[in-house]
């Protein structure tokens, strides 16, 4: 497969709502909170409706910044249905600094 997949911060720049800063050794990169108008399903046949597929519903995605190249966005953090619980993960998640 051929092409370039890659996310940059560009591409998220709209949507962010708070930008933060982790630590993974001596590298800093920043994570960003991100609103959103689809909640990704599971896709697995087995779960509920409701979980299985998408919704489009107002939620916040997170999504990390690369250690490696900056700008470029390297994995998404999740989906969230409130703002307190995309903060509460992030702010949980091991090497986070603080808000910028």
């Amino acid at each position: 497969m051929t092409g370039d997949l890659t996310m940059n911060i560009v591409d998220i720049l709209s949507v962010i709502v708070k930008t933060g800063m982790c630590v993974y050794g001596d590298r800093q990169y920043r994570v960003f909170i991100c609103q959103s108008n689809i909640y990704p399903g599971t896709g697995d046949y087995e779960d509920a409706f409701d979980m299985r597929e998408d919704r489009e519903i107002s939620c916040f995605s997170i999504w990390f910044e690369s250690i490696v190249t900056k700008d470029e966005l390297s994995a998404n953090g999740g989906y969230y249905l409130s703002l307190g619980e995309a903060i509460d993960a992030i702010e949980k998640s091991p090497g986070f600094i603080n808000w910028v």
